[in-house]
């Protein structure tokens, strides 16, 4: 029995190991972005939610509520959002859209990433309260 010694090629080997590292360096750097923006939106939200519960900020529509939902992100577009404030709650919503047409990315993920977040805060002031409720006790 013979045996042929044959040798092997880097190229060919590297036409299939390099598109497979760079797509999981690609799908990577995506998710990093995707949790950037999903923080970025969730500590805009609680800022703004701030600013009206201490009445420093009155939102008149909810364009300017995206609009401040908007700062700071990288690659999602805020698509819909509102925030309203009755005498107990605040509520608020975002929903966040990223389209992505990377031909490597989409054999891994979906092209069309959402963040969505609610959010409900209590309005009033806890201490208030506990203040009312003792002057209430007292008498």
């Amino acid at each position: 029995m013979k045996y042929c010694k044959i040798k092997g090629s880097y190229t060919i080997e590297a036409i299939f190991v390099v598109p497979i590292i760079l797509g999981l360096i690609f799908v990577m750097i995506y998710i990093l972005y995707y949790f950037h923006d999903k923080n970025v939106v969730y500590s805009n939200m609680q800022k703004a939610v701030i600013n009206v519960a201490e009445d420093r900020k009155e939102y008149t529509n909810d364009k300017e509520w995206q609009q401040d939902m908007q700062d700071n992100l990288w690659i999602f577009k805020i698509k819909s959002g509102s925030i309203s404030k009755d005498k107990l709650y605040i509520k608020s919503d975002v929903l966040a859209e990223c389209d992505l047409d990377i031909p490597i990315l989409n054999y891994f993920l979906k092209s069309t990433q959402q963040i969505e977040l609610r959010d409900k805060y209590l309005a009033v002031n806890p201490a208030d309260i506990i203040r009312l409720n003792a002057i209430l006790l007292k008498e």
